[in-house]
């Protein structure tokens, strides 16, 4: 009877979800900011092991399902086949583009073409399951150490790059090498990477893989201490402060933040030579705001209009009651001294790799094509150590310089008006060859890449996004060909052309503007549309900004400020 009787597969019942859960997801999901909290944890030499293991084969996991993705992708768009469904594809995309009414036949073949092209990537194995599976069965079968968690993050970084590549402007994927730190990912704050605290010590530690690694945090470190205690104060009433959200979600009322955690990933980073762990802690809700030692906050924010003239090195801004220009990214004279070491540096090594290899390098000092193998030298390995620190001090330093800017436009005012830029653009060669008028020698192609670079002006914009719309403020963006902020004269109300080498900007009646500072001003003028300046705002507002304006210059000037590309010249 036993062996004729069917086997009835067991499914696990699944619970349908609640009236509650649903709001509470709803929440969490459309209605709840989140922030990331940074704290160093202790890691003891056997722990500090065992991570650089895990590290490895996650490394090693990563780099074998993309190498294997990235061949699927290339033997792919080699067909025909592909070839021909893209090419059709865009050319229904421009013809939708340039379409004034919605056209449904040309919709539904769009639609078709897509079906067709997920089909075909399907079909060569170019899909986030076969990178999960993959990925899976590499951690069964060869690398063990890493948990299913972690695995599956680092599976979505390959499928993400890959993405890129495939619908965005990616180019090639990056492999990940031997000294390059891994980041060890989790997905829920209950598995993987756990936050816990222990009540008979009094302390937070984060848990992964059968380690604890004790949170440190610094006595005077009033921002960790107030946002760990929201943590602490969630995690003892949960329910009830899920409760309350919910109760003023369905009255209408704003949400409070709970500090839940949604996730939290561990980062190794190399400081001065020792590799140090930091917990990133990823919370819901606003950031607690920072205080002073007496407990006072430490920023204060304004009200009012901002015009900001940002360059590719230098910012200028013009309030009610300021004028500032200043260089980006810049914090203090140490600054230029570290970009000074780093080239100092670079030089060195260029040398040392000519002169321990000169057999890779052609007769005008090029490198050879093809495979090459490479000698280095203890030296050479020391100066790369180096290198790594002086450019982790600078972009620490860069990223400091530009909270802090950002900071002081928020107590300036609320509302900041830019110009649109594409910085991704500025930084690329330009792509004709022209030869000088002067010279009859060739122009150089390259354009911003090194200032952009040294001075990310594309952080310090998505910054002061993200800061002002945190506060209750917003950024508005102006649209630079309409507005030819850079052109326009509000004394003759009309628009001259100028030469980007023209950093002084003449009055009909000879006053002397600075060209960044002034277009600054004519951002500040803009009008309701934000598509080109109000004459007559300009008129009123510039008895107030001429003194503004030549109060900064004298500054610069007597302070001896070296404003880069600003036409100020410091005697």
């Amino acid at each position: 009877m036993k062996g004729t009787m069917e086997k009835v597969k067991k499914t696990r019942k699944k619970n349908l979800p609640s009236d509650f859960t649903k709001t509470l997801n709803t929440i969490r999901k459309l209605h709840t900011p989140l922030h990331i909290v940074e704290v160093e944890v202790e890691v003891l030499p056997l722990q500090h092991f065992k991570m650089s293991r895990i590290g490895e084969h996650l490394r090693a996991i990563r780099n074998t399902v993309l190498g294997k993705l990235y061949k699927n992708y290339k033997q792919m768009i080699r067909t025909k086949k592909y070839k021909a469904l893209l090419k059709q594809y865009r050319s229904v995309s421009k013809a939708i583009s340039n379409e004034t009414t919605n056209n449904k036949i040309l919709e539904k073949e769009l639609h078709n073409l897509k079906e067709q092209l997920a089909e075909l990537r399907a079909t060569y194995r170019v899909t986030f399951d076969f990178v999960r599976n993959y990925g899976a069965n590499l951690r069964v079968t060869k690398y063990s150490l890493p948990d299913a968690v972690t695995v599956w993050a680092v599976c979505e970084m390959v499928w993400k790059s890959i993405e890129k590549i495939l619908f965005s402007d990616g180019e090639e994927p990056y492999f990940y090498r031997k000294k390059d730190f891994i980041t060890f990912q989790g997905k829920q704050p209950e598995r993987c990477i756990i936050l816990k605290y222990n009540d008979n010590l009094n302390e937070f530690y984060a848990s992964h893989n059968g380690m604890n690694f004790p949170l440190r945090i610094k006595s005077n470190d009033l921002f960790v201490s107030e946002t760990l205690s929201h943590v602490l104060n969630y995690m003892k009433n949960g329910k009830e402060t899920d409760q309350i959200n919910v109760e003023r979600y369905l009255l209408g009322k704003p949400i409070l933040p709970t500090y839940r955690s949604r996730n939290n990933q561990i980062v190794r980073k190399e400081v001065r030579g020792k590799i140090r762990y930091f917990l990133q802690m990823v919370l819901e809700g606003i950031p607690v705001p920072k205080r002073k030692k007496d407990g006072s906050l430490r920023h204060i924010y304004g009200m009012g209009c901002l015009g900001g003239d940002i360059g590719t090195q230098s910012i200028a801004v013009v309030s009610s009651e300021r004028v500032i220009l200043k260089n980006l990214a810049e914090r203090s004279v140490n600054t230029f001294k570290t970009e000074t070491k780093i080239v100092i540096i670079q030089r060195y090594l260029d040398r040392s790799r000519r002169a321990m290899n000169p057999k890779n390098y052609n007769s005008d000092g090029t490198i050879k094509k093809g495979k090459k193998e490479w000698r280095i030298s203890r030296r050479y390995h020391k100066s790369q150590k180096q290198l790594r620190n002086l450019q982790r001090i600078a972009a620490d330093s860069r990223k400091y310089a530009h909270n802090e800017d950002i900071n002081q436009l928020r107590s300036l005012g609320d509302e900041l008006i830019i110009e649109t830029m594409n910085i991704k653009s500025l930084q690329k060669k330009a792509k004709q060859t022209e030869r000088s008028e002067k010279t009859g020698k060739w122009k150089r192609r390259k354009r911003f890449g090194k200032s952009i670079l040294k001075r990310s002006p594309g952080y310090f914009i998505q910054q002061a996004k993200y800061r002002f719309h945190l506060t209750g403020g917003k950024v508005k963006e102006v649209n630079t060909w309409t507005f030819k902020a850079s052109q326009y004269d509000h004394i003759l109300d009309k628009d001259s052309k100028k030469q980007l080498s023209q950093r002084w900007h003449i009055l009909q009646d000879g006053t002397k503007l600075q060209r960044d500072i002034y277009s600054a001003f004519l951002l500040y003028c803009s009008n309701d549309e934000w598509n080109k300046p109000e004459n007559q705002l300009c008129q009123l507002a510039f008895p107030m900004f001429q003194p503004l304006h030549d109060l900064c210059i004298n500054e610069i000037k007597n302070n001896r400020k070296v404003v880069l590309n600003s036409g100020i010249k410091i005697s």
